[in-house]
């Protein structure tokens, strides 16, 4: 089952973000960075699950450490870099089925833009109630600093769902992003069937 998951999450990741994380399959060469803000390179192994630890070893032969997302600021590997998001409230398999969103108390996502607000494209794994099966569900999630206090908002990207779902889905983009008519007029006529990356290289322009 294990192995199944893994198959398909390397499939999703590629169809649906036109890239694959070869970390989820192997350790490859990375660099981690700590709490306390050390930065460790070596080698690193994460299966890209909300409640899996990164395995990391300073070589080949070296003892393999592992570390939440509590443990770490950020891992780089290659141009990919992902960051410890905390108490995330996004769509995944509640959504799917109920219309619901699951609040995650943490991941790794990866970072895809940084600026006035940060984007992020996180894999949260659930079970597809249908088939049973292990799924990935792919979203888009925006955080940005208020006062004090950090906001944020999340998109669901790529799933299996009916139209109207997306559109309410929409709601929270328009509060995040109301300081930006031309993103919010964008995300309005967006439908599931569009390129979302359209409006992914507006935000980063107006970023």
């Amino acid at each position: 089952m294990r192995q199944l998951a893994i198959t398909l999450l390397t499939f999703w990741t590629i169809s649906v973000y036109g890239q694959d994380y070869p970390f989820a399959k192997t350790f490859i060469d990375g660099t981690i960075i700590l709490k306390d803000s050390t930065q460790l390179k070596g080698q690193l192994k994460w299966y890209p699950h909300q409640n899996e630890k990164l395995k990391f070893r300073v070589s080949e032969n070296a003892e393999i450490k592992k570390y939440s997302p509590e443990d770490l600021i950020s891992f780089t590997t290659d141009t990919l870099k992902f960051v410890s998001l905390f108490d995330l409230e996004v769509y995944s398999d509640n959504y799917a089925l109920l219309g619901k969103t699951s609040k995650i108390k943490h991941t790794f996502g990866q970072l895809l833009d940084s600026g006035s607000f940060n984007i992020y494209f996180v894999l949260i794994t659930g079970v597809d109630a249908i088939s049973g099966a292990i799924q990935p569900y792919p979203n888009f999630y925006f955080e940005k600093k208020v006062g004090n206090n950090y906001v944020s908002a999340a998109y669901p990207f790529a799933m299996r769902m009916k139209e109207k779902k997306y559109e309410k889905a929409k709601d929270n983009l328009y509060t995040f992003f109301k300081d930006y008519p031309q993103i919010i007029e964008k995300i309005k006529s967006y439908k599931k069937q569009d390129d979302f990356f359209e409006i992914i290289d507006l935000m980063k322009k107006e970023n």
